[in-house]
């Protein structure tokens, strides 16, 4: 739909327009129609039409007038003239204004139909134009950014051998160095996404607009769902001024981070260096010094100001100590003891933090060996952990989530782990107990079936639970009474030595566990609705 402005000062005439462009040109909206150039003017500023209809004769200011005012605000309109006037310097002028056609008084309304109809096919040209010049900008801006990207991530893998041209990415400078920054897990779904490559120009663009001095650039990469990876690269005096530079930066950053987001960043500052193909070294120190992380109160690390060094003798202590505690949690979590395997977990996390600044690879691949293990126990014994998602996508997300994870991390998703599968374990070792102790109770009826006291309160004590447990967990994984089936067993077994053997009725009585007799018969005749005679009367026969 596109939009035209009707200028014509005869009443009679504009009205005519009006209605011939309603009537005729349904993809035309007619969005004012003014009486001279001056409300022309107004209504063009205010409603930007597409195309003018304009006659050159009116009071206060005249068509050639209003379309010259209309260029110098930069008011982009496709012009006809209507009028009555056939002089050169008229035509002359519209022609320098850039007008589209030129109609005379009276015209064809055909003829004004096929002006319009050849501008409208001029404006779908130009925006088709200008609608592929955007997309290929866009292209542009995409791609732009991604050959960026990759060149930094070869970069920081140290795969780039030839420092790239500054129209592409400018980093040529005297020092540099990169900054690890990382939310805790905690934050992932809190104010800021450090998943977002918009969040990450963001804190470039907020380092660079005050944080840090104007002569250190800021190249920012997201890492992994909660972390950023920042590439700097300036001008100092000397190392340790830029060392200052960005120590103060990053301060700076963290502050604003917490005061005008509420998000507390934790800051790795690796080591500085004086060629950009070391930037890659500056990033793996960052990685090391993140996972040796084990304490809450450091937000602002910076590269070997925490060094400690281990014995291999106390190395080999250590790792032995850890594969016993990796042991024991394994089955505390197979026994779906939650308070035990927060204990040990505790006491791993802090043989792993006495060798995490020598060994931090070792550490995230101990902690993934322990989850796996668990893993295949929750295969072997067919657990499901999670109702929504299937236990090979928890695995997966586990180890994406531990390969650069610092102790501080490393803990939490092993806790969030431990508390996904204890419930589950619990269930199932709850579910095979109830299944010993069903049989052992059926076990036990089978070879007391004589014992006249065989109560559910006597064969409750021989089991070890209560009665009530018994009770409740028979008939659960039965569907019958216990009694009723103590009952239902002993007429079964009275039933097969009436038909097997010639004993009397009143020793199958007491081989069933009845003293009386009459009892029996009773109870007998209540299951078979017959008597012991008559059942072997009439069964024996068959």
């Amino acid at each position: 739909m596109y939009k035209i402005l009707i200028a014509e000062d005869e009443s009679e005439m504009r009205n005519l327009l009006v209605k011939y462009i309603s009537r005729t040109q349904p993809d035309l909206e007619v969005v004012g129609s003014a009486v001279n150039g001056k409300e022309a003017l107004s209504m063009t500023e205010q409603y930007r039409p597409d195309i003018v209809l304009t006659d050159i004769s009116m009071p206060v200011m005249d068509g050639l007038e209003f379309l010259q005012e209309a260029g110098r605000r930069n008011i982009p309109v496709k012009a006809v003239i209507v009028s009555g006037y056939d002089e050169f310097s008229y035509a002359r002028k519209a022609i320098a204004l850039g007008v589209s056609d030129y109609l005379l008084k009276p015209f064809d309304p055909q003829e004004l139909g096929g002006v319009l109809d050849k501008i409208k096919a001029e404006l779908e040209r130009q925006q088709v134009l200008l609608d592929n010049m955007q997309l290929l900008k866009e292209k542009a801006d995409v791609n732009e950014t991604l050959v960026k990207e990759r060149l930094l991530r070869d970069i920081l893998d140290g795969k780039c051998e030839t420092i790239p041209e500054k129209e592409v990415l400018e980093i040529d400078a005297k020092y540099y160095c990169v900054c690890l920054l990382k939310l805790p897990l905690y934050l992932i779904n809190g104010r800021w996404d450090l998943g977002c490559q918009e969040n990450i120009g963001e804190l470039a663009a907020i380092l660079s607009g005050g944080c840090i001095p104007t002569d250190i650039r800021v190249h920012g990469l997201n890492f992994e769902e909660n972390g950023a990876i920042l590439i700097l690269s300036g001008e100092a005096l000397d190392r340790r001024q830029f060392f200052y530079k960005v120590k103060d930066g990053m301060a700076h950053l963290q502050k604003s981070m917490e005061k005008y987001y509420d998000v507390r960043l934790i800051c790795v500052v690796g080591g500085i260096y004086d060629e950009w193909k070391k930037l890659h070294c500056s990033f793996e120190e960052t990685l090391q010094v993140w996972r040796g992380l084990a304490r809450t109160d450091k937000t602002l690390i910076i590269c070997g100001e925490e060094k400690e060094t281990i014995s291999e003798e106390k190395l080999m202590d250590s790792s032995k100590r850890i594969q016993k505690l990796k042991e024991q949690i394994l089955l505390s979590v197979r026994m779906g003891r939650e308070d035990a395997s927060k204990e040990q977990l505790d006491e791993l996390m802090q043989v792993y933090a006495s060798i995490s600044p020598k060994k931090t690879d070792f550490v995230g691949i101990s902690a993934e060996e322990l989850v796996y293990a668990i893993f295949n126990e929750i295969e072997q014994n067919g657990i499901q952990i999670d109702k929504h998602r299937s236990n090979e996508e928890i695995q997966k997300q586990m180890k994406e989530q531990l390969k650069h994870a610092s102790l501080l991390e490393i803990k939490s998703l092993l806790l969030n782990y431990f508390g996904m599968c204890h419930k589950p374990f619990q269930e199932h070792n709850s579910r095979q107990q109830s299944d010993v102790i069903v049989e052992n109770v059926k076990n036990l009826i089978e070879c007391n079936l004589d014992m006249e006291e065989l109560t559910l309160e006597w064969i409750a004590a021989q089991v070890h639970f209560s009665v009530t447990y018994v009770r409740q967990i028979f008939k659960q994984k039965t569907g019958e009474r216990l009694m009723e089936y103590v009952i239902r067993k002993r007429m079964e077994r009275a039933g097969d030595l009436l038909l097997k053997t010639n004993m009397k009725v009143q020793e199958i009585a007491e081989a069933c566990g009845y003293s009386n007799q009459r009892y029996f018969a009773s109870s007998f005749k209540k299951y078979y609705d017959c008597t012991p005679t008559e059942f072997k009367l009439q069964f024996g026969q068959k």
